[in-house]
C-alpha cells in the first residue's frame, strides 16, 4: 500500500474532527536524574520489582501526557516502576550515542527517525518488537514496514509515534491583510515575492519565521530534492546525487530569503535556534505571516500567540521540479535497547503505550497525529484530533517527496550544511564560494563512511 493509501483512513477521520488543540507546548520540562546502577536493578528484580528508564525529549504537554500514561501503567502493574528522563532536544542524540556505545542508555528511548539508521548501522542496540509479546495489529503494515518507521532487515527495531512531516503554519489575519493565498500551489520564487511585498508594506513584519536549522532542513534539503529528484546520497552506494551547481542554486534561494527580507536577519534569528522559534518575540507579537514547522510541533507555534487565528498552508515547489521534495514520515520512533535487563516488562509497557484505549486517549496528539487508525478514532471521539495537524498530514502525504537518506541526515553532514547556510545568511560568503566549499566537505565526509 502506498503512502497516499495509508493516509486515506487518516483523511476520512479528519473530515469529522474537532478544532480542539492537542499537541506541543511552549516550554521544556526539566530532566529527571538517571538511575543506572546494575546492582540496584538486580536486587529489585530479585524482589519482584522492576525499574525501567524511559528517555524522550519534548515540551510540557508531551511530558505531562507521557507521565500520566506511566502513572496509569504503574497502577495496573505495581511491580514495574518507570523512571522518566526527559528534556529538550538539544544534545539529546549526541548523549544517546554515547550511552548506546557505553551500554548505559535508558531501557526505552525516543529517537529521531533520520538518526536511527546511523545507530542501527553502528551496533546491535535495539530489540526486535516481533520477538516479544507485542501486538502490532493496530499498525498498518505498509507504514511500519518502512525503514523510516523502524523496520530494518525485517526486524521492527522501533515503532512510529505518529504521522508527521513538514508543515506551514499561517497567521490567517496577516495572510488576508497582504492578499496571500497559501491554499494554492506556489513556487519558491513566489514565496520570495510575497516576502518582499510584506516587508515593503511594513518594515517590522516578515513573511517567514525561521532560523538556520529550519532553512537547512526544510529549504535546502527540499530544494535539492526538487532539483535532482533524489536524496542527496544514495543510501546503498553512497554516491552523491547532486552537483556543486545544484548546491549553488539552492544557496541562491537561501540568500534570496535573507536579501529580500523574506525572513529576519540571520543575526536576529540566531537567538532562537533549533526548535525555539516559538520564543521569538516577533512571532508572539504577530509580526510574521507564517512559519515552517513540523506537524508534531505546530501547536507549539500556535500556542505562543493565542491572539492569532492560524490555518495550515501548502508547501512551495519550484518550477520544473523532478520531485516534490516534501515527504510524510514519522516524528519519532520508540525503541527498547538491547541492554534492557527486563525486556518483557519494557515491551509490556510499550504495548500499553501504543495499544491501550486509555493511553491513546491521554497521549492524543502530543507526538503528532496518532500512528494508528484506532488511536485516531479515539482522538476524534474525544475531540482531540487537531484540525491543523490533520490537514498538514493530508497535505504532505499527497506529495511524492522522498525521505532524507541516512548519510545526509547524519550529524556530521548536517553540521556542514548548517554552518554553510549560516555563513550565507550572515553574508560572509557568496553562494558560489559556499557551494564549492560545501561540495568539498560533503565529498570528504562521504568518502570516510
Amino acid at each position: 500500500m502506498k503512502k497516499k493509501q495509508l493516509m486515506a483512513g487518516v483523511m476520512a477521520a479528519g473530515m469529522a474532527m474537532s478544532l480542539a488543540a492537542c499537541g506541543g507546548s511552549t516550554s521544556t520540562a526539566a530532566s529527571t536524574t538517571e538511575s543506572t546502577a546494575a546492582s540496584t536493578d538486580a536486587a529489585s528484580a530479585a524482589e519482584g520489582d522492576i525499574t525501567l528508564r524511559f528517555a524522550w525529549w519534548g515540551g510540557d504537554e508531551r511530558a505531562n501526557a507521557t507521565l500520566e500514561v506511566i502513572k496509569q501503567f504503574e497502577a495496573a502493574n505495581p511491580n514495574i516502576h518507570i523512571e522518566a528522563e526527559y528534556g529538550s532536544s538539544d544534545g539529546y542524540h549526541d548523549k544517546l550515542a554515547t550511552q548506546l556505545a557505553s551500554g548505559t542508555a535508558a531501557d526505552i528511548v525516543q529517537i529521531d527517525p533520520e538518526t536511527m539508521p546511523a545507530f542501527v548501522a553502528t551496533g546491535d542496540y535495539f530489540l526486535n518488537y516481533m520477538d516479544y509479546d507485542f501486538d502490532l495489529s493496530n499498525f498498518e503494515e505498509s507504514y511500519i514496514s518502512q525503514r523510516v518507521n523502524g523496520r530494518f532487515d525485517g526486524k521492527q527495531l522501533g515503532l512510529p509515534t505518529g504521522i508527521a512531516g513538514p508543515a506551514l503554519v499561517v497567521n490567517k489575519e496577516l495572510a488576508d491583510k497582504y492578499g496571500i493565498d497559501f491554499s494554492q500551489p506556489y513556487t519558491w520564487d513566489q514565496l520570495i515575492e510575497w516576502g518582499k511585498q510584506v516587508h515593503e508594506a511594513d518594515p517590522d513584519t516578515y513573511l517567514l519565521c525561521t532560523n538556520k536549522e529550519y532553512i537547512t532542513n526544510l529549504v535546502f534539503f527540499n530544494t535539492m530534492k526538487q532539483m535532482t529528484g533524489k536524496t542527496l546520497f544514495d543510501a546503498d552506494t553512497k554516491a552523491a546525487n547532486f552537483t556543486q551547481e545544484d548546491i549553488e542554486k539552492s544557496l541562491d534561494i537561501v540568500k534570496a530569503l535573507y536579501d529580500n527580507n523574506v525572513c529576519a536577519p540571520a543575526s536576529y534569528s540566531s537567538a532562537y535556534s533549533n526548535d525555539d522559534l516559538q520564543s521569538d518575540p516577533n512571532w508572539i507579537a504577530g509580526k510574521y505571516v507564517c512559519s515552517f514547522a513540523y506537524i508534531s510541533t505546530m501547536n507549539v507555534m500556535t500556542a505562543a500567540n493565542p491572539n492569532a487565528t492560524y490555518i495550515t498552508g501548502t508547501l512551495p515547489i519550484m518550477d520544473g521540479a523532478k520531485n516534490d521534495g516534501w515527504s510524510c514520515n514519522c516524528p519519532q520512533v520508540l525503541a527498547v535497547t538491547s541492554t534492557c535487563k527486563n525486556p518483557e516488562a519494557a515491551m509490556k509497557f510499550m504495548d500499553y503505550f501504543f495499544n491501550s484505549d486509555e493511553a491513546e486517549s491521554t497521549l492524543a496528539c502530543v507526538r503528532s497525529v496518532p500512528p494508528t487508525e484506532k488511536a485516531r478514532t479515539i482522538c476524534e471521539k474525544d475531540g482531540t484530533l487537531d484540525a491543523g495537524m490533520m490537514e498538514a498530514a493530508n497535505i504532505v502525504s499527497a506529495m511524492n517527496g522522498v525521505s532524507n537518506d541516512k548519510y545526509s541526515s547524519a550529524p556530521e553532514s548536517k553540521q556542514i550544511m548548517v554552518d554553510t547556510i549560516e555563513a550565507v545568511g550572515y553574508g560572509t560568503t557568496d553562494p558560489a564560494s559556499a557551494a564549492a566549499d560545501m561540495f568539498k566537505q560533503l565529498s570528504n565526509y562521504i568518502s570516510a563512511q
